[in-house]
């Protein structure tokens, strides 16, 4: 894990967008994401942005709205991050 992954996801809701993400298996768009964690677009996408700049999770534009996913060849090390965080 390089040290902008590690800096990522130290938040709390960093490490809850991606246990969304992880455990749901489905890509998510930003206005799902925001109304799961109870926060507004702005926040939401600031921390977006951090995890995907880390290369942890993946965009991809659907219309005029984004979907998020993590990364295929990140899932085993999110999996590692989740359970030695017992949230998976």
């Amino acid at each position: 894990m390089n040290t902008l992954e590690y800096i990522s996801i130290f938040d709390e809701k960093r490490i809850r967008i991606i246990q969304i993400l992880y455990l749901r298996k489905e890509d998510f768009c930003g206005i799902d994401l925001a109304k799961e964690l109870g926060i507004s677009k702005n926040l939401l996408s600031y921390h977006l942005k951090i995890l995907e700049r880390s290369g942890l999770i993946e965009s991809e534009r659907c219309g005029r709205k984004k979907k998020y996913k993590i990364v295929k060849e990140h899932e085993k090390k999110v999996k590692k991050i989740l359970e030695i965080l017992e949230l998976k």
